[in-house]
C-alpha cells in the first residue's frame, strides 16, 4: 500500500511517518523544503491550498490512501486571519476530495473537538456540533465537505495533542518543562477541560484504521478527562520538577482572543470497541516521553 502523508512536519505528522513507513510505502509532504526528521523520508513540497499542484502531485502518485494532518491549528490566528484558516482547513480539503475522487483513495482527515461548544462534554460521535470560534467552525466545514463526497473517507476528531517530536512550537508539554525547568512561574487555566491525546497513539489509531479500511466518524483521546492546570502538574511531577511555579487561573483572565469550549474532550468508546485500538493516560505516555530524551 502506498501511503501519502500531508503536513508531515507537524507533530502527528511525523509520528504517522514513523508508524506507517515500518508497513507501507510512505511520501511525505508539506510546505518547507525539505523534511525536518529523517533523511530516509521520499518527500516532496507540496501546499496543500494550491488546487492545480494539489491534484497534479497527487494523482500522478496514486497513492492507496492520504493522511491529511495538514491544518491551520493557530485558534487565536484563525480569528484574525479568516481567509487562510478557511484556505487550509476547507480549501485544501476540497482540494484533496477533487484530487483523489477518480482513484478511490481513502483519505483520512484530522478533526477536533472543537467542533462542539464546551458545554457539555466530553462528547460522542452522535452529539450535535456547534463551534464557538472560526478555527472550529472550519474544522466543522471540512468533516461537511467529506460527508457530502462520495470518496471513501474516515475523519479523526482529537484534542489536546502531545508528545515528543520534532516540532515543539506548539507543544504544550515542551513549554511547561522549559518554563519551569527555567524557574519561570506559569499560569494555566483550570477551566478548560479535556482528555489529552498522546500522538503517538493516535498514529497507532491511524495505522488500525488504514489497516481495517474503518469509514466514517470516530473520536481519538487519552484515558483522563482533566483541565489543563491538573496537566501541567502532572508534567511537573513527571519530569520531576517543582510544581510551585505552575499556579491556576481562569479562561476568562488570561483574555484569549478565540473563545475556547470549556468542557470539550471526547468520548472515545466507539474507536476502542470496533478497532480495539490502546487509549493511554497522561501518566504512562509522559512517563514514555521522559525515557525517550
Amino acid at each position: 500500500m502506498d501511503i501519502l502523508i500531508t503536513g508531515a512536519n507537524g507533530m502527528l505528522g511525523e509520528k504517522c511517518f514513523e508508524v506507517l513507513s515500518e508497513r507501507y510505502s510512505v511520501i511525505v509532504t508539506d510546505l518547507s523544503d525539505r523534511c525536518v526528521y529523517s533523511d530516509r523520508a521520499t518527500y516532496a513540497k507540496l501546499d496543500i491550498t494550491i488546487e492545480d499542484d494539489v491534484i497534479g502531485f497527487v494523482r500522478e502518485l496514486r497513492p492507496d490512501a492520504v493522511v491529511n494532518c495538514a491544518a491551520y491549528t493557530d485558534v487565536d490566528g484563525a480569528e484574525k486571519f479568516k481567509d487562510i484558516a478557511w484556505n487550509v482547513n476547507v480549501k485544501g480539503v476540497e482540494n484533496l476530495v477533487r484530487a483523489v475522487e477518480p482513484l478511490g483513495s481513502h483519505l483520512i482527515h484530522i478533526s477536533t473537538d472543537y467542533v462542539f461548544d464546551g458545554d457539555g462534554g466530553p462528547y460522542k460521535e452522535g452529539d450535535p456540533p456547534n463551534p464557538v470560534n472560526y478555527y472550529g467552525f472550519t474544522k466543522l466545514k471540512s468533516e461537511e465537505l467529506l460527508r457530502r463526497s462520495e470518496i471513501p473517507h474516515t475523519i479523526v476528531r482529537t484534542n489536546v495533542l502531545f508528545g515528543q517530536t520534532h516540532y515543539q512550537q506548539a507543544s504544550f508539554v515542551h513549554w511547561v518543562v522549559s518554563q519551569v525547568s527555567s524557574r519561570k512561574v506559569i499560569h494555566v487555566v483550570n477551566d478548560q477541560f479535556g482528555n489529552p491525546t498522546w500522538v503517538d497513539g493516535l498514529a497507532e489509531a491511524i495505522a488500525r484504521i488504514l489497516e481495517r479500511k474503518a469509514y466514517g466518524l470516530y473520536h481519538y483521546g487519552g484515558k483522563d478527562y482533566i483541565n489543563r492546570f491538573a496537566f501541567a502538574l502532572e508534567i511537573v511531577a513527571v519530569f520531576g520538577l517543582d510544581p510551585k511555579f505552575v499556579r491556576p487561573t481562569t479562561t476568562r483572565a488570561l483574555g484569549q482572543v478565540a473563545k475556547r469550549p470549556y468542557r470539550g474532550g471526547l468520548v472515545v468508546d466507539k474507536i476502542k470497541k470496533e478497532l480495539g485500538v490502546r487509549i493511554y493516560s497522561v501518566r504512562e505516555a509522559l512517563q514514555a516521553m521522559k525515557e525517550g530524551q
